[in-house]
């Protein structure tokens, strides 16, 4: 398509012209208004200000202010994670598996009556289970141990009568119900 400008006689290409416009520092807020701007009291925009734009401070009470992190390499940070978490035991997985497998539960419940020994030593008197620790680091291993599986034996327990008393009782409404 062809054009020709009536103060030329050369044909001029509309569709082939660039604007060339001053170039100026324009900043605009376009705000996009939806029709439930007013009812919830929020309007979209394109450029938004954050509080890391600017240099000023922003006025928050300081009790709203989180701790500022410590750059001292000595200080002693609170801790996120455990610490020392808890050791896994055959008694632990009976219980969960328990609800798969209620007779896990009898097992677990078992481990009660059951003592926790070290394992045996080998033949030249050296301990064969953490021969890097000392005798009552070892110890103070089993007793924990000891401990953890004596918890979740208890569950295993618990769970066993919880189980067997909600089996009466269902045998016994069944019975009944039945029996009429």
């Amino acid at each position: 398509m062809s054009v020709t400008a009536s103060t030329s006689t050369a044909p001029i290409d509309l569709e082939a012209q660039t604007i060339v416009a001053p170039v100026q520092a324009v900043t605009r807020t376009v705000i996009l208004r939806e029709p439930t701007d007013e009812y919830f009291g929020y309007t979209f925009s394109t450029t938004r200000e954050s509080r890391h734009d600017s240099s000023r401070r922003m006025s928050i009470a300081d009790a709203e202010v989180p701790p500022p992190y410590s750059e001292e390499p000595d200080v002693n940070l609170p801790g996120y994670t455990l610490h020392a978490p808890e050791p896994v035991t055959l008694a632990m997985y009976l219980f969960k598996f328990g609800f798969l497998f209620p007779a896990f539960w009898i097992f677990g419940a078992f481990i009660l009556l059951s003592p926790l020994r070290e394992p045996a030593t080998s033949t030249d008197d050296t301990p064969a289970w953490m021969p890097e620790k000392t005798e009552a680091e070892r110890q103070a291993i089993i007793k924990k141990l000891r401990n953890v599986e004596l918890k979740w034996a208890k569950r295993c327990l618990v769970a066993l009568v919880t189980f067997t008393l909600l089996a009466i009782a269902g045998g016994l409404t069944a019975w009944f119900i039945l029996r009429k």
